[in-house]
């Protein structure tokens, strides 16, 4: 079946196991990049089988929250965009000009239902959501520069106590760019807009559970 260009537009490339980028990534730290992407298609076969066989792979499980997170709005729209009909609870049924009771806006109610339902599965995803922390940018070089300073997780503030007691297996204490004045106002400005993000995500997947509750008998075709 032809898909729509809408439809191409939203598939989510990361739910195919024969991902490019991972095979990309499959040389990264491997003495040979062709040896990586050999044990990585060796991977991706046992996961295909898997998917046929049982319907989902390993690789679906490591992160289960995220894949369901693009595997929702995937489907969801895969079914807006390929349905034969409507719920029929849906819309108003009205005698149409030939006195025959039908019931035709059910569809578009339909679709403004399966729209929020993708865009709230969407928008629940750190990595597809529409809203993007202002200060990452900021933040990420700030904190480039607080490790060129001083060393990962702040290794050269540590004091002359704290690194006797780390050489003498007691742990390294680590320091954040936050104790310090130069950083301190980006870190927080960053730390509460995400802080606000997380709670947007959070209602978002919330209202999307909460219609999948309403809906889930009518999700069939």
């Amino acid at each position: 079946m032809k898909q729509s260009g809408k439809e191409n537009s939203l598939f989510d490339y990361s739910l195919n196991i024969w991902n490019i980028n991972d095979f990309r990534m499959s040389g990264v730290g491997e003495k040979s990049r062709f040896h990586g992407a050999v044990r990585h298609f060796r991977k991706c076969l046992k996961w295909s089988r898997q998917r046929i066989v049982r319907g989902f792979a390993d690789c679906d499980i490591w992160n289960l929250d995220h894949h369901i997170q693009h595997l929702m709005p995937a489907m969801l729209q895969h079914l807006k965009d390929n349905r034969n009909g409507s719920p029929s609870i849906l819309g108003e049924n009205y005698t149409n000009e030939d006195g025959i009771l039908v019931n035709d806006t059910c569809h578009a109610e339909w679709d403004r239902i399966l729209d929020r339902m993708i865009f709230l599965w969407r928008e629940s995803d750190e990595s597809t959501c529409s809203k993007k922390n202002p200060y990452e940018k900021k933040h990420w070089k700030a904190s480039n520069d607080f490790h060129k300073k001083y060393g990962m997780f702040g290794r050269k503030l540590m004091t002359i106590e704290e690194q006797e007691r780390a050489n003498k297996g007691g742990g390294c204490v680590v320091h954040f760019m936050s104790e310090l004045p130069e950083y301190r106002e980006i870190y927080a400005k960053y730390r509460r807009a995400d802080e606000r993000l997380s709670k947007y995500r959070s209602n978002c997947k919330n209202e999307a559970i909460d219609m999948l509750k309403k809906y889930f008998d009518v999700l069939w075709d």
